[in-house]
């Protein structure tokens, strides 16, 4: 695990407004009384876990800073956080967590066994709009363990639930019986290291202030700022002391930054992905052929290059990511092959829709490669919001998505044609395969990681084939840092389910 590099600087807030720093040089020369990060974001709503968004990452980042939950990960695998241990029967049914002494809510209370038992019951009733925990069963606090039971084997709950769900306090929500509406002054309370000091939501800023009462270490940076900047401003915010860490999918920032001594640049695995939706359900759009006439029609490299301007990584067909465990090499791939599209569609001219954000890029390359082979696209450009509707309501043909979430767990595969994907990006997913549905179930519930892997595997061979989903290319992160003030971590499988941030919570503490 990197740390983060002890960098104080001082910085006032006057009147609730955010006030940019003094200049990164004058910082750099004396030691300041208040130590601080600042980094860009997105206004992703109130910080609890039920009046965050659920479009993009930034909404659950900010949630864990403020809220912890059973398991988490470092830049191995899973480790212990509220739980200090757990057990797990040999049916997979049954989890008893063991809670760790000393945990404590942000206003002095006791963390305890009750409170992660009603956590689970209250979910039940009000789900985590990030994940759903709805596969458990019942949680029982019996003196310091809970005991919880599955109503099916999950595969993926450790990962998956215990360590992404936030543990929230029992004497604030009992009796709150509409949590999306509640507007107390303790919403966002939690027992993490982070307590959220103010939300700006005509900026769309947080600022958080070091927990020094913190259960589970100390924290080297006092304060955390996000705030909004637009991503043509990053690069001189950065070199001009306004953040400290921002980041952007343009890989040109390498180069643009190849020679400053003051900035660093670090690249995420590729765990963010830019896909078509296909309406399988839509003619012509449930023939295979067209679909597989689509995908050799598209140059993928060239339109990751063109929009990421540097090296591509073509999208496997199977959707999961290279560099992550859980991705099969040896599929059908699609290079780029207009002869074999006209083939695959012998001479017929189809006229289909593509749903995107208004300021997608891509559907501009794409509209003259599917016209070459006889396909016209008629490009409809609408607001995020608009978009995630189409495609939840299933109102669309095609529908381009860039969502990350692929380098956790892989049951993500499974969740997207079952209609529980809780992402607001990821939605659009509309496939039907018996075989496909077998194995998907399958793999949820089986313990026996080779039996899972096979499994798996062979999910991503039947999405190469049916191509339900057309994988345009997968993304970096290229985060812009000031190696003074942080140093990014890099998190097994991506933080939570895959999302290629680097300030997991444990680049804050002294451990």
């Amino acid at each position: 695990m990197q740390s983060v590099t002890r960098r104080q600087v001082l910085l006032g807030l006057a009147g609730g407004a955010f006030v940019l720093p003094i200049a990164r040089t004058d910082a750099r020369d004396a030691q300041q009384s208040v130590e601080l990060l600042q980094y860009v974001g997105s206004d992703s709503g109130v910080p609890n876990p039920f009046q965050v968004s659920p479009a993009g990452p930034g909404g659950p980042i900010l949630v864990s800073l403020i809220f912890d939950t059973l398991t988490w990960k470092d830049d191995k695998g899973i480790i212990p956080w509220l739980a200090s241990e757990w057990s797990i029967s040999s049916d997979g049914l049954t989890y008893a967590f063991r809670i760790v002494s000393g945990a404590t809510w942000q206003d002095g209370k006791t963390l305890t066994a009750d409170d992660v038992a009603f956590s689970f019951a209250y979910y039940a009733c009000h789900s985590y709009v990030w994940m759903r925990s709805d596969v458990i069963e019942s949680a029982t606090a019996e003196g310091d363990t809970v005991r919880i039971t599955l109503t099916r084997p999950y595969a993926a709950f450790i990962e998956d639930v215990t360590g992404i769900v936030p543990i929230i306090p029992k004497h604030v929500w009992e009796s709150v019986d509409d949590p999306v509406l509640y507007a107390g002054f303790d919403r966002s309370m939690g027992s993490g290291p982070y307590v959220l000091a103010e939300y700006n939501d005509t900026a769309g800023a947080y600022r958080l202030t070091a927990n020094d009462a913190y259960w589970n270490g100390t924290l080297k940076i006092a304060e955390l700022r996000q705030l909004v900047i637009p991503p043509e401003a990053l690069i001189q915010s950065v070199r001009e002391g306004g953040v400290d860490l921002a980041s952007s999918p343009d890989a040109s920032i390498r180069d643009l930054l190849e020679d400053d001594r003051d900035l660093a640049v670090y690249e995420s695995a590729p765990l963010s992905i830019v896909r078509l939706a296909v309406n399988t359900t839509h003619s012509p759009l449930d023939r295979v052929e067209v679909r597989q006439a689509i995908a050799f029609a598209l140059d993928r490299k060239l339109i990751a290059e063109t929009i990421t301007r540097g090296p591509a990584i073509v999208g496997s067909a199977g959707v999961v990511p290279p560099e992550t465990p859980w991705f099969n090499p040896d599929l059908t791939q699609y290079a780029y092959d207009s002869e074999r599209a006209r083939d695959l569609l012998g001479g017929e001219r189809l006229s289909m829709n593509l749903v995107v954000d208004a300021r997608a890029r891509e559907p501009d390359l794409m509209v003259p490669m599917l016209e070459a082979v006889g396909i016209t696209l008629n490009v409809q450009r609408v607001d995020s919001a608009t978009r995630v509707q189409l495609l939840r309501d299933g109102d669309f043909q095609l529908g381009l998505l860039t969502h990350i979430g692929v380098g956790g767990d892989p049951d993500y595969l499974r969740r997207w044609y079952s209609g529980e994907e809780t992402n607001a990006f990821a939605q659009g997913s509309l496939f039907s395969s018996e075989e496909y549905t077998r194995l998907a179930k399958k793999q949820a519930a089986s313990l026996d990681m080779r039996e899972r892997k096979n499994l798996v595997f062979r999910m991503q061979e039947i999405l190469a084939e049916e191509l339900p989903t057309i994988v345009l290319y997968h993304r970096r992160f290229y985060w812009i840092y000031d190696p003074i003030r942080f140093t990014p971590m890099k998190t097994w499988g991506g933080l939570m389910n895959g999302i290629p941030f680097p300030h997991n919570k444990l680049a804050f503490l002294a451990r």
